[in-house]
């Protein structure tokens, strides 16, 4: 598989500072003709959990031979690896501290390498950014046709990080809010292949029942509502509203299924 070019941005950086243009701006002293894309630069700060899960979440949308740049670091300048990876038809760069592991998971590992070469580092050294000093210039590396290999030594094991599944309790199971995106739309971690959806009369967050329904507009405004999200999850929401500071939801909160009795 080669690189086709497309560099995909993902960090907890924010844009009120100078830290993502200086990212952007280092690829593209190192290979001028890369197409940049945005995925987020909202990820809560150091939130690998977030990071990976953002990133799960829209990988495949990206055409093949992409590389994914990610930076959610909370180990910036530890002994964690700065890590260049090939996996299915995709190339990620980013620290091996587990925000990149579900999605190469589920892809299949080709290639894993530190990144301890200076040929793919930039001309800048810090210890607390290494998104401009190790990671944007390896991108720009693996974009423009480098072989991953040159990047250094081979990585013998990846850090692992999965999301959690539903737990069995009792003759049921109990899940959890993953992630909320910026409308307050809380992501579970219930699919359609964990739940009985032709019995399912909802989902019950706290003391909040949210009804199934197929999408927003079946419900009155303010009123809560569950439905099978664009990512395949069941997700949780108020129409109109925002789950998360309306209800009070956190990613700590148990979500129970409701079935038709």
């Amino acid at each position: 598989m080669k690189a086709n070019g497309i560099i995909a941005f993902l960090t907890d950086f924010g844009t009120s500072d100078w830290y993502v243009a200086s990212m952007k701006a280092t690829a593209a002293s190192l290979y001028p003709e890369a197409r940049f894309i945005d995925i987020t630069h909202d990820i809560t700060p150091g939130s690998i959990a977030e990071g990976a899960f953002v990133l799960n979440q829209c990988f495949n949308d990206f055409p093949r031979g992409t590389t994914f740049v990610v930076v959610v670091d909370p180990g910036v300048g530890t002994s964690r690896e700065p890590a260049v990876i090939a996996a299915g038809d995709y190339f990620f760069v980013g620290p091996n501290n587990g925000v990149l592991s579900p999605t190469v998971s589920d892809l299949g590992l080709r290639g894993a390498h530190k990144i301890d070469s200076p040929e793919w580092m930039g001309k800048k050294r810090s210890t607390t950014f290494h998104g401009r000093d190790i990671f944007a210039p390896s991108g720009a590396r693996v974009a423009s046709g480098y072989l991953i290999g040159n990047a250094g030594t081979a990585i013998e094991s990846m850090v692992s990080f999965q999301f959690p599944e539903p737990n069995p309790t009792g003759d049921t199971l109990t899940g959890q809010i993953l992630y909320f995106d910026r409308f307050g739309n809380g992501l579970t971690n219930f699919r359609l292949e964990h739940l009985d959806t032709d019995n399912l009369a909802g989902l019950r967050v706290e003391d909040t029942l949210f009804p199934l329904a197929n999408t927003f507009g079946e419900v009155d405004c303010g009123a809560p509502v569950s439905y099978l999200g664009s990512g395949g999850f069941l997700e949780v929401a108020l129409r109109n509203g925002n789950a998360k500071a309306g209800s009070g939801l956190t990613t700590e909160s148990t979500v129970w299924p409701v079935f038709h009795s």
